[in-house]
């Protein structure tokens, strides 16, 4: 009977699912920057070497651990943040930064990469000096990134933007028409789920509703960020090893706007009575003088 039990409770652990979720290991990959060295001062401790690009299998990953050495070549890969003790503002703020760095459309330049690992490691540790450099120990000529760093941080503060008319109700006569304009000019950042009641229509910077012809109850519709890949985010793990990230956006939340379509008022016709008062007043008054007129005569 004890061996019984042993035997489900092998087969219940088994079976059971690792919420912690963690892949095959993969190998770190070096693609050294020639010409380019980093100048780092965090903890009291000096570190300058020639920049190395990682990559791990088919991505490309940052250090978010600013000053850790990287003492194994094999790393356990994480689909969350399970592995990293972050804050959520921090996991938040380096996956933007990541998503705008190197590989953002248009950024695929070693100084977009340097520039957006600067801006992790600032994220992370606030006190990190860094200084880029042709040569080690501060050597050659000093690498100006501020530009790189500004449109980086430009993307990611306008990031959480959402249309001017998110989180709004607004309300029509059954089969009229609503025009929303976004005066915060993102809306082409994001995707308009379909409405089950009415027909909405994206045009440039406006959305054209056409509300339905019989009222329908109060909806919402969503407002979904757009990503410019479905890449997930990878964390790479291994000891005390220098932790690595392949960023993207995990943080995003939805939005919405309300739409609510109501019948047409029903017109009612109202007499004018003042009009009406006016005439019995100068009726009453022709029938008082009458019968004064009566009496003296």
């Amino acid at each position: 009977m004890k061996k019984i039990f042993t035997l489900l409770l092998l087969l219940f652990i088994s079976l059971t699912p690792n919420f912690n979720v963690r892949a095959e290991e993969v190998r770190i990959k070096y693609n050294k920057l020639h010409g380019i060295a980093y100048n780092m001062k965090v903890n009291g401790k000096y570190m300058t070497n020639t920049v190395t690009m990682f990559q791990m299998g088919d991505r490309i990953a940052y250090c978010i651990e600013p000053g850790v050495e990287i003492t194994d070549n094999y790393y356990n890969t994480y689909t969350d943040w399970s592995a990293v003790n972050f804050s959520d503002e921090v996991k938040a703020l380096i996956e933007k930064i990541g998503y705008y760095g190197y590989d953002y459309p248009g950024h695929q330049t070693n100084y977009y990469y340097i520039a957006a690992q600067e801006l992790i490691w600032k994220a992370v540790n606030p006190n990190v000096e860094s200084t880029w450099t042709t040569e080690e120990n501060y050597g050659g000529k000093v690498i100006d990134i501020s530009k790189e760093k500004e449109e980086i941080m430009s993307l990611v503060k306008s990031h959480d933007l959402k249309p001017s008319f998110s989180e709004k109700l607004f309300k029509g006569e059954v089969g009229s028409t609503i025009t929303l304009e976004d005066e915060n000019n993102v809306l082409d950042d994001y995707d308009i789920m379909e409405s089950e009641n009415h027909d909405i229509v994206k045009e440039d910077n406006k959305l054209i509703i056409h509300l339905n012809e019989e009222v329908r109850p109060l909806e919402k519709i969503t407002l979904k960020r757009k990503h410019y890949d479905d890449a997930p985010l990878l964390v790479y793990s291994k000891g005390n090893s220098q932790k690595l990230s392949a960023l993207r956006i995990t943080y995003d939340k939805d939005s919405y706007f309300s739409l609510l379509n109501e019948e047409v008022p029903e017109i009612v016709e109202v007499p004018n009575t003042g009009s009406y008062n006016f005439a019995l007043g100068v009726g009453t008054l022709l029938v008082g003088v009458g019968l004064v007129l009566a009496k003296i005569y």
